[in-house]
């Protein structure tokens, strides 16, 4: 079965071999040898010298809120831009934290430019932050980040800019310090090719001085991790396996590069879009991310498809919410879902009776 769902992705052999080494006490000095390896692996998958990087025992949306929670109070205005489940997710989660903040609400499939986003902040009083979808995976619909968090320093330069990377960093390109982002976080079951449990995260010096010390055992405090991070170590028991199998990832992207690992994503993209578009198909977001594809056949009733797409060994995603039905969603993440296996899929959809 090939497992092309937008996460989780298919685990190749090097990183579940990694996992299953036997754990070694996290209190130990080749612990902290591994996580400083880790650590400087971060460093180069988000393209950040400044930064500071690190990892957390959590899903995305698990890494997304202890973000959120961390750099931003309550009562403080912060900017949400709402395209899809999942940046709606950090919506609610904003007003479950009492912000003062607005919501950029778009359709699903939909992008917000700079233009739109800089008139809601020019609305508000003392705009503090400002949480950003990179990639929405519901949709694959993709911001221009960079053109947004350039805009935004240039106009509102103590603005803090967090970023959902978790389904665009490491598939396809992300320059933390380059875009002057101020914190980004990634979850291991999409392009680290990892089983869900774990994010990374990185952090602008500027977002670091917001972090504020409350208790040790604080396990939703930023501030906690990264303390323990300087000295490569972790403020709690850390999933040992878990960590085996990220080292395992970023040694593989190091030694691939990121560019390459980038564009064999961009080709498994076009590929696929290209075989769509000849057989009648159309993709749902206006500008799409690389990293997955969401897409419609002509006459074909979507969950029938993905059915039969199952029975020929291809496991791929359906709508979420008011695309549930309407759409399907495949995968251009990790080595086992290049160019040749898009073809693959192609020939099997083209292969559907219609």
């Amino acid at each position: 079965m090939k497992i092309l769902t937008p996460g989780p992705v298919p685990i190749p052999d090097f990183v579940r071999e990694a996992i299953s080494q036997a754990v070694i006490p996290h209190r130990s000095a080749e612990f902290e040898e591994m996580y400083a390896e880790i650590l400087s692996g971060l460093k180069y998958l988000f393209q950040t010298e400044k930064g500071k990087v690190g990892t957390l025992i959590a899903s995305g949306t698990g890494g997304m809120e202890i973000l959120m929670h961390s750099l931003f109070r309550p009562t403080e205005e912060v900017l949400i831009v709402s395209n899809g489940k999942f940046s709606q997710r950090w919506a609610d989660y904003g007003k479950m934290e009492n912000w003062e903040g607005k919501i950029l609400e778009k359709e699903w499939g939909k992008i917000a430019d700079k233009e739109e986003i800089l008139a809601q902040l020019h609305q508000m009083a003392a705009p503090r932050g400002i949480v950003l979808t990179h990639c929405e995976t519901s949709t694959g619909a993709l911001l221009d980040l960079e053109e947004i968090a350039f805009a935004l320093k240039s106009q509102f330069p103590d603005l803090l800019i967090v970023v959902d990377g978790v389904t665009s960093i490491a598939a396809q390109a992300f320059y933390f310090d380059d875009w002057h982002i101020d914190a980004a976080l990634v979850a291991g079951q999409k392009g680290l090719m990892n089983p869900a449990g774990l994010a990374a995260y990185a952090l602008s010096e500027v977002a670091c001085d917001r972090l504020q010390p409350t208790f040790a055992g604080d396990f939703h405090n930023l501030y906690n991790y990264v303390q323990w991070a300087a000295r490569n170590s972790y403020p709690f028991t850390p999933a040992v396996n878990l960590l085996y199998g990220l080292q395992a990832a970023l040694r593989y992207i190091q030694a691939s590069s990121l560019p390459v690992i980038w564009n064999s994503t961009q080709r498994a993209a076009r590929v696929f879009r290209a075989g769509i578009r000849e057989m009648g198909g159309k993709m749902l977001p206006d500008v799409a991310a690389e990293s997955l594809t969401a897409f419609s056949l002509p006459g074909c009733d979507s969950q029938a498809l993905l059915a039969a797409l199952k029975a020929q060994g291809f496991w791929l995603s359906g709508g979420q919410g008011p695309l549930k039905g309407k759409i399907l969603r495949i995968s251009h993440m990790g080595p086992q879902a290049d160019a040749a296996v898009m073809e693959e899929v192609l020939a099997a959809l083209r292969a559907y009776p219609r």
